[in-house]
């Protein structure tokens, strides 16, 4: 064999060439190249004259289109540093409002002067070229920096200035820290806008604690909003680094590659579509929380998956503070303490389908009970309830009270610990964790204290077949208490029942793991399950021993599944 020809083979061998191996861009469908060819228009930013706003927009566009306003990342002033991500969404038929602002403002109001740069860049560019810009479509994009302005530049644009009322979407890309935003306004944000967060895991800049706080506080619908983190891989000679800079592909020194056709053009452009015309395929793309085509990264020339992103609500942030050059380090929000509505404790935890209470502060205005039903939302309070596999519910509301929400813990909740979170349209939010289990059994009290004399029912059944119902306890107006109404068991003729009332326990496992003692004397259980007639409550019959004759007050003791509810009392003749 020719000797220089080995060696060319051998080099061949050994040092493929990255370009080759590189997963190439999207041929066809969310995150392909669109028809539009871009027109670009500029002007003076009106609070800056040292740059110019850049309006991107569809060549031959015969109707004012969506339009994405969108703010860059520090003193990345020049959209060339995003002409990759600007050209394919003017390709696809949006338009791209550019913002640039100051990297100095001279003033001690410095990132408020920011911000109103980019807002004014914006609105300038509305005003200039209405035959442009459609803005009952809009979105609101940015990166670094600019990711962190987003939900200031959203709300004044969505809420001030009406723009977004046919569909409006929130895009943040490695974000740095926000400003000019506050725990209000992220309760109360435009609920009918969609939003998509995205990190970046060799991001050595901003931690990603700031995307994770924004994503959580951020009051829409669970499946309305994602959190989605890109991640690196190195195959067949080439590196896919997920950085910083992962949304500058196309300018600068950032090549376009996977992270960019499938982590960002395809996510953006199904958010897009889901947000202007409620398409359920885009939806399972840009907001799949996990899904499968949400966490496709695409394929390498040897049929190797990309390594997926991670996707949805509980992606979780691992990497120390202190390994970001930008660290974060959040503010807990104010605890809540959540127990059982009948037993006022919690030491077995809560159950899915019961009735739960939470305390704390700022929880609502003011007291406010439910007139009709059981709400989601009552006098601007909701509660969120996030299960051991990430399912979030809001949970029926039955009463608000600045100090105490009552409710009913969502059907369904996954056992393991949840956390349960209380928005209160005031502008608070309050959230901690609590133990979900199969059974959490607890009993209601007369006098709503979880002890002492039960809330409770005597069912008697006479000789002749009649039914008598008769309370186990009466309100003593000098005491200001309910007391116990003494049973009779004396009538041997007679069959009495003893009917308590709680919560928690609907999910026994069977009857025969439920047992109960009345004075220390077992009880035959002939029911405990669902009350069927209010939400969350639970029925237990007993039948009352005769031995029970005389023995004045005593404790009833219940057990179901091996868990020991709170002991109510009653009292016999």
């Amino acid at each position: 064999m020719n000797k220089s020809f080995f060696v060319l083979l051998l080099i061949v061998a050994l040092c493929p060439l990255a370009s080759a191996q590189a997963p190439g861009p999207i041929s066809y469908g969310y995150g392909a190249a669109g028809s539009f060819t871009v027109s670009v228009e500029k002007f003076p930013s009106p609070d800056w004259n040292d740059e110019n706003v850049s309006v991107f927009h569809p060549a031959g566009a015969n109707a004012p289109v969506p339009t994405i306003f969108f703010a860059p990342g520090f003193d990345n002033n020049n959209p060339k540093t995003y002409i990759g991500l600007i050209n394919h969404l003017v390709s696809r038929g949006y338009a791209v409002v550019f913002s640039p602002y100051q990297a100095v403002s001279g003033d001690v109001s410095l990132h408020k002067k920011r911000y109103d740069t980019i807002s004014a860049g914006f609105e300038e560019a509305v005003r200039r070229y209405p035959q442009f810009l459609d803005t009952t479509r809009v979105g609101f994009a940015g990166h670094s920096y600019g990711g962190g302005a987003v939900p200031a530049l959203a709300w004044r644009g969505l809420v001030d200035r009406g723009w977004g009322r046919d569909g409006a979407l929130l895009f943040l890309m490695a974000p740095w820290y926000y400003f000019e935003f506050s725990l209000k306004q992220f309760v109360n944000f435009p609920p009918h806008a969609k939003l998509l967060v995205e990190i970046y895991d060799k991001d050595a800049l901003c931690d990603h604690r700031v995307a994770k706080e924004i994503f959580d506080r951020i009051n829409l619908p669970a499946g309305e909003k994602d959190f989605v983190m890109l991640q690196s891989e190195s195959r067949l000679g080439d590196k896919l680094e997920a950085e910083h800079g992962t949304p500058n592909g196309g300018g600068g020194d950032e090549d376009v590659n996977a992270l960019d056709y499938y982590g960002v053009y395809r996510l953006f452009d199904a958010l897009a579509d889901y947000a202007f015309t409620g398409d359920s395929n885009a939806k399972q793309i840009a907001l799949g929380d996990g899904s499968r085509e949400q966490r496709f990264m695409g394929v390498w020339p040897d049929g190797q998956p990309v390594r997926e992103s991670l996707a949805g609500d509980c992606v979780s942030i691992t990497r120390s503070s202190f390994s970001f050059l930008f660290p974060y380090f959040p503010s807990s929000p104010a605890g809540v303490t959540n127990v059982s509505s009948a037993s006022f404790k919690a030491p077995a935890g809560l159950a899915p389908d019961s009735l739960a209470s939470a305390f704390g502060t700022n929880l609502s205005l003011y007291p406010l009970g439910a007139s009709e039903g059981a709400p989601l939302k009552l006098n601007g309070t909701i509660v969120k309830v996030r299960d051991n596999v990430c399912a979030e519910r809001l949970a029926p509301l039955f009463f608000v009270a600045p100090t105490q929400v009552n409710y009913l813990l969502p059907a369904g909740t996954a056992t393991g610990t949840a956390t349960v979170t209380v928005v209160s349209e005031a502008g608070a939010i309050s959230s901690s964790t609590v133990q979900i289990n199969q059974v959490a059994p607890s009993l209601f009290t007369a006098n709503s204290d979880g002890q002492g004399i039960a809330a409770a029912l005597v069912l008697r059944l006479k000789a002749d077949g009649s039914l008598a119902w008769e309370s186990a306890a009466r309100f003593d107006l000098a005491a200001d208490k309910y007391v116990a109404v003494p049973i009779d068991v004396g009538n041997e003729s007679e069959q009495v029942f003893l009917v308590l009332y709680g919560t928690g326990l609907r999910f026994r496992s069977g009857l025969g793991t439920v047992t109960a003692r009345i004075g220390g004397v077992i009880a035959e259980v002939l029911y405990a399950g669902a009350q069927g007639g209010y939400l969350g409550l639970d029925q237990v019959n007993l039948r009352v021993p005769r031995g029970l004759a005389g023995r004045g007050e005593v404790d009833v003791a219940l057990t179901v599944d091996g868990i020991v509810a709170n002991t109510v009392k009653v009292r016999f003749k």
